[in-house]
């Protein structure tokens, strides 16, 4: 893509506005952006100066999950939900570390992550990337390039990451969660994380609150939900110890599990606007 600086322009990309994808790609240290995401990114920090890092333990978490996934469930295909522009250590890396064979299928109905992703997948045996809206379950799943690499009488390790929050409506969210968890059999995993608002007054809900607003631009129908909430989307589903938590409760649940309880990777107290928290994350097993 191009703004000016000599790359090529990707047709059917809107460079007018700020978007999501490239947002978050900056957040990870990415560089496909344009010069209003930098803005919008720059608008950001000012608020939030510690939102990289919750970018970066929220792909942490979900490699986490993955590896649980593959380690202890012995999943080897994965349908990746929402799953936005290739940055940083992406599902299919964790996974090939772990099972060289296993499928990894990437969804996302973005123009800007749809060029990047099949670009980027072109050579690739055993990963694809499919253009479709994942709020329709039924339709993504009949897709032929889903439906002929993934088999639905397997364990599949669904994964919704930072994604359900561009879904305004909690049916339309709730539907879309549990049209893939009733889709796939026994022994399959569902990993997500989702941007809470506790709406109850406190700091923290403040906060939230402008971090929403500093986001409306790139996406207009965002909805970070409250804790209670994103519970809902998950009514039905039986949790994974420490069940809907947010990212420093599981990141502190990590570090004492370690042999090095303050590892690197496991920062609990490293978010000084208490971001951290604002970010619940589930992992659930089919049984």
């Amino acid at each position: 893509m191009a703004d000016g600086g000599g790359r090529a322009f990707l047709p059917d990309v809107d460079t007018s506005r700020p978007n999501a994808a490239r947002v978050y790609d900056l957040l990870l240290g990415g560089k496909n952006c344009f010069e209003v995401d930098r803005r919008l990114h720059h608008k950001l920090l000012e608020v939030a100066p510690d939102v990289p890092a919750v970018a970066q333990q929220n792909r942490l978490w979900l490699g986490r999950a993955v590896e649980l996934m593959v380690g202890e469930g012995g999943v080897d295909q994965f349908l990746d939900l929402g799953c936005g522009l290739p940055t940083a250590e992406n599902t299919h890396q964790v996974v090939r570390r772990l099972s060289p064979d296993a499928t990894v299928v990437y969804v996302d109905n973005d123009p800007t992550v749809i060029t990047h992703g099949q670009a980027l997948l072109d050579d690739e045996r055993t990963t694809h990337f499919v253009a479709a809206d994942l709020t329709e379950p039924g339709a993504v799943l009949a897709d032929p390039d889903v439906a002929v690499v993934l088999d639905l009488t397997r364990p599949v390790g669904v994964l919704l990451g930072l994604v359900l929050h561009h879904v305004p409506g909690h049916a339309d969210a709730r539907q879309a969660l549990h049209g893939y968890w009733s889709s796939v059999p026994s022994g399959s995993y569902l990993a997500i994380t989702h941007p809470a608002n506790p709406r109850d007054g406190s700091p923290l809900a403040d906060f939230s609150a402008t971090v929403e607003q500093v986001l409306r631009p790139a996406v207009p129908s965002i909805a970070f939900r409250t804790p209670a909430e994103i519970a809902a989307l998950l009514e039905g589903i039986d949790l994974h110890p420490p069940g809907l938590a947010s990212l420093a409760d599981w990141a502190a649940a990590h570090a004492a599990a370690s042999d090095d309880a303050r590892s690197d990777d496991s920062p609990v107290d490293d978010s000084p606007s208490g971001a951290l928290h604002l970010v619940l994350a589930a992992l659930a097993r089919k049984p």
